[in-house]
């Protein structure tokens, strides 16, 4: 083995890479199409991240509202049920705000779910439509390259 090898040359011996090369049938590449198709990709994936992006800064708006209406209500229920003479007003009281802040938070957990569901189903729609239209581009271009190497 070691009769065959080049000086310098210990990992691949007899190897011209030239002629390994020269063999090898190289489609041409559309520069063009390659960079056109990646920008939009990246238009795709921007539109995507901006959605996603305003759809949690409106959530987290409505959060906020939520938190100073739950604020104020607290400090309405801390007066009414000082203002109770009779325990068991007071356990009224109590039990009503208790049921009310059970429906408010059921309410925000369904709308925060809602808005997930919605945001995570238009997000895929455009990186879906995207990775179809990519599909498109590439078929195209095998065809075309096809057509001028026959």
């Amino acid at each position: 083995m070691t009769a065959n090898r080049k000086p310098n040359s210990t990992i691949f011996p007899e190897l011209d890479i030239t002629k390994v090369w020269a063999d090898m049938m190289m489609p041409e590449l559309d520069v063009d199409a390659i960079l056109t198709a990646q920008q939009k990709n990246i238009n795709a994936l921007n539109l995507a991240n901006k959605m996603v992006v305003d759809s949690w800064q409106g959530f987290a708006k409505k959060q906020a509202e939520l938190w100073q209406a739950t604020l104020e209500d607290t400090s309405e229920f801390a007066q009414a049920v000082a203002s109770a003479n009779e325990p068991t007003d007071k356990v009224v009281k109590q039990a009503a705000f208790a049921k009310a802040a059970l429906k408010n938070s059921l309410s925000t957990a369904r709308e925060a779910q809602k808005i997930a569901a919605k945001t995570t189903n238009q997000t895929v729609d455009i990186v879906s439509k995207r990775w179809a239209e990519g599909i498109d581009e590439v078929v195209f271009c095998v065809e075309r390259a096809a057509m001028k190497t026959a």
